[in-house]
């Protein structure tokens, strides 16, 4: 099995590969960080869309695309604020019969200015 790291200079860099391709999969964990400024988004529904133009882009780069998501872990900072998520979310997805798989989890802390993460699973 062939392991690929991915880079993008339209995705904010990061420590990490911003993405991973391996075995007929990309593997994504993407912030509401831009990668022009180099900021956090202020905000649930600005960090929400600058992650989901994150994984757009990461993908179309490596030659996938939101439709080929299979599985998305949403890890959220506050559930009360899940509303604002999911109506940017759903912008992106909006037949609700070929949206991925997902799962919502409240977690006690974030990293500072963060108020959601998110982990994706496509097909490359």
């Amino acid at each position: 099995m062939k392991k690929e790291n991915l880079f993008s200079k339209n995705v904010p860099a990061t420590i990490n590969a911003q993405g991973v391709k391996a075995n007929g999969f990309i593997f994504s964990t993407q912030i509401g960080k831009d990668a022009k400024t180099n900021k956090i988004e202020i905000g649930m529904a600005a960090q929400a869309k600058r992650i989901m133009e994150n994984i757009k882009t990461l993908l179309e780069e490596n030659g996938s695309s939101l439709e080929k998501i299979v599985k998305v872990t949403v890890f959220i900072g506050d559930l009360e604020k899940g509303k604002e998520f999911n109506d940017v979310y759903y912008s992106y997805f909006k037949d609700d019969k070929s949206r991925p798989v997902r799962c919502c989890i409240q977690i006690a802390k974030l990293h500072p200015g963060f108020d959601v993460e998110v982990e994706f699973i496509a097909l490359a």
